[in-house]
């Protein structure tokens, strides 16, 4: 019997409809509580009508859902999750969010440790997720690891940002053949995060990330938009970002190599990132949100930034705005030191100010091979 009065425990009812895959509908509004991770089957396609909310039980310290074989060398296909309100219900998993951050490396990736992600998927071909509300996870919302033709679209955050390392979609490689689109609200980390390896609490899988369509981002006083991370001798390719909107306390695009180890190679090719349309945030957290990686820094950082030491053979920028009120240190496009591009295309960079603000425009002090520029805008 499904209660969804948000009282009395609903996982094992909600688990039997899940049971027998095929078509799983559930209509009637409500709160679901889960106290134990769903388990979808290969061939399911789970509907949940408007009104109704699955939410994680008290202490319950466990994923809503994930695939059957997320954890172990299994493979599963044609899943598809579509509507409904997904809360992590953060605040009442007895957990310290700065102990949390401080300790996340204590122990590696184990499926199961709960590490705070609220929907995870691995090793799966054919994946939608689509006209979802995910709401205050502990850490990532939407985990996707080893995936082969992946949909994530309609998605609206909303974190209450008590928590830190909460990403919006996280997608570990291996991954392929992937669109991620029309994601709003604001999470308390990368909106879409994409890496090729991960820190160890999060290394489902690790591997290169090729055939990627990103559209439509946007977020309110975000921490970053895009961020892109290669290291571990595998490389990220063919990676169109379209539409990057809103303000940012971070950045709008980052490229990195965050979690590099020693003696392996950094590779992008082939990124495309156009139509970005975004300025810096100058709304602080409040009292009662995760500041722990907010450092003054932050306000220095671009709107677009490829970081030091990025190895990359063509990438593309192409118009790229924003408008600033107050002025920053923060430059709209930036290219560390020791970055080296083999070709970089830069076309339609431009930003308006208010007057009497300053804010500079393009900063490279990188290694290009080949520029090839176009109505660029190098002053404030």
């Amino acid at each position: 019997m499904l209660y969804g009065d948000g009282i009395h425990d609903d996982t094992q009812a909600l688990q039997t409809l899940l049971d027998p895959c095929g078509i799983v509908t559930i209509e009637k509004p409500g709160t679901y509580l889960i106290s134990k991770t769903l388990l979808i089957h290969s061939n399911t396609r789970l509907v949940l009508a408007p009104g109704v909310k699955l939410l994680a039980a008290p202490l319950s310290k466990c994923a809503l859902i994930e695939n059957e074989h997320f954890a172990d060398n299994g493979r599963d296909a044609n899943i598809e999750i579509i509507g409904g309100i997904w809360d992590g219900n953060c605040d009442q998993m007895g957990l310290d969010a700065v102990y949390e951050a401080k300790h996340r490396e204590d122990e590696p990736y184990s499926p199961s440790l709960f590490k705070g992600k609220l929907i995870r998927f691995a090793h799966i071909d054919r994946l939608m997720l689509e006209k979802m509300t995910v709401r205050n996870p502990v850490s990532y919302g939407i985990q996707i690891a080893d995936a082969v033709s992946f949909i994530v679209r309609d998605i609206y955050f909303d974190y209450n940002h008590h928590f830190g390392t909460t990403d919006g979609v996280h997608v570990n490689g291996p991954s392929y053949n992937g669109v991620i689109e029309n994601l709003h609200g604001t999470t308390n980390d990368d909106m879409i995060g994409m890496t090729t390896i991960d820190e160890l609490h999060a290394e489902v899988t690790k591997g290169e990330i090729v055939n990627i369509d990103i559209r439509n981002i946007c977020a309110q006083n975000g921490y970053s938009g895009v961020r892109l991370l290669s290291a571990g001798d595998f490389d990220i390719r063919n990676v169109h970002i379209q539409g990057v909107y809103g303000d940012y306390r971070h950045n709008a695009v980052l490229i990195s190599h965050h979690n590099t180890r020693p003696n392996t190679r950094i590779w992008f090719d082939d990124i495309v990132i156009e139509q970005v349309h975004a300025s810096k945030s100058k709304t602080p957290l409040g009292e009662d949100c995760f500041c722990y990686w907010e450092k003054n820094a932050i306000l220095k950082n671009p709107i677009i930034w490829i970081e030091e030491g990025i190895k990359a053979g063509r990438i593309t920028l192409r118009d790229i705005s924003r408008h600033e009120e107050a002025p920053t240190e923060a430059p709209l496009v930036k290219i560390d030191k020791t970055a080296e591009i083999g070709c970089l295309v830069a076309e339609h960079i431009r930003q308006t100010v208010a007057p009497g603000v300053v804010a500079p425009a393009w900063l490279n002090e990188g290694s290009i091979g080949k520029l090839i520029e176009r109505d660029i805008e190098k002053t404030c």
